[in-house]
């Protein structure tokens, strides 16, 4: 595709934790935004409250403090008006307002690219936390005041799954059921990009939204996720279904890029285990932390 104005893309930095329930998220999406290539367009980082309530409502844990920084996020994307959006997420759930803005920017001429090994389909009353509703509520499925964010909801046609193999029970469950979304398996696109390329060609979509979870890779590869904790890893490495490789993912979103134009991507869910237990310690030692400090880190693994 033509050359990027860098001058109209949006670079946000959304370290939200609590969809997932789970604070090593924010360091995960401080390193994503530290560790990416550097940009000199415009860029905001959307605060996020590292003290909330995780009180359940209607549901969802942390409801309220979910929704208010979906707002804010908004707010951050409307003072700028880009033309695309980068995202460094923090929980999936933090893609419910950029790609929200994009659907409707682009009057739904769009095609959302789902890498996940996972539906993000859920409903309140079967799960609680908002990392895996958000993709029903970009459907117009789910809370009400979540959809209410979403100006132009998602057609399920402009939906493509590419790496999905966990989890999938949400699929079939009601209102869902009656959605037909495409999928493409890691087995698929293993050996090339033909089954996503041949999607787009029959959609023609006039843009591409691409969600990058990063479970979506293969566990053996790549261990800052949430099922790589030491504690379990040994037991989710034969019991989960393999991921893409890494050069696999690369190679499907460099083939769409080179056809068609990309207005956003969202990166989420880096969970960097070791990252996260190293500042933990460094903050209790001699001379650089406190030395009466003996506050273990927080985390919740599956």
């Amino acid at each position: 595709m033509s050359e990027i104005d860098t001058n109209r893309t949006l670079r946000l930095l959304f370290p939200q934790w609590q969809g997932g329930n789970n604070p090593p998220y924010v360091l995960g999406a401080h390193l994503l935004n530290w560790l990416a290539p550097k940009s000199n367009g415009p860029f905001e980082e959307v605060p996020v409250d590292l003290n909330s309530d995780l009180e359940k409502e209607k549901g969802i844990v942390a409801r309220r403090t979910v929704l208010h920084q979906a707002k804010s996020a908004k707010s951050l994307i409307h003072k700028h008006n880009p033309d695309r959006v980068v995202v460094f997420g923090g929980d999936c759930s933090v893609e419910l307002a950029p790609f929200a803005y994009l659907n409707e920017k682009y009057n739904g001429d769009t095609a959302l690219l789902w890498l996940d090994a996972h539906p993000d389909v859920s409903i309140p009353q079967d799960f609680p936390h908002h990392h895996a509703h958000v993709l029903a509520n970009l459907l117009g499925v789910g809370d009400e005041e979540f959809i209410a964010e979403v100006p132009r909801c998602f057609k399920s046609e402009q939906v493509l799954y590419v790496g999905l193999n966990d989890m999938l029970e949400p699929l079939n469950s009601d209102p869902m059921k009656n959605m037909k979304l495409d999928i493409v398996g890691p087995n698929e696109i293993k050996q090339d990009s033909s089954k996503v390329l041949e999607w787009l060609a029959v959609k023609k979509p006039s843009k591409i939204i691409i969600h990058f979870d990063l479970d979506v890779l293969d566990l053996k590869e790549f261990r800052s996720l949430l099922v790589a904790y030491h504690g379990t890893y040994e037991e989710y490495i034969k019991t989960t279904p393999q991921g893409s490789s890494m050069e696999t993912i690369i190679r499907v979103l460099q083939d769409v890029a080179k056809s068609y134009d990309v207005v956003g991507i969202g990166i989420t869910e880096h969970f960097p285990w070791d990252s996260y237990f190293l500042a933990n310690m460094l903050s209790r030692l001699p001379l650089i932390g406190d030395i009466n400090n003996k506050e273990l880190p927080t985390f919740n693994p599956l």
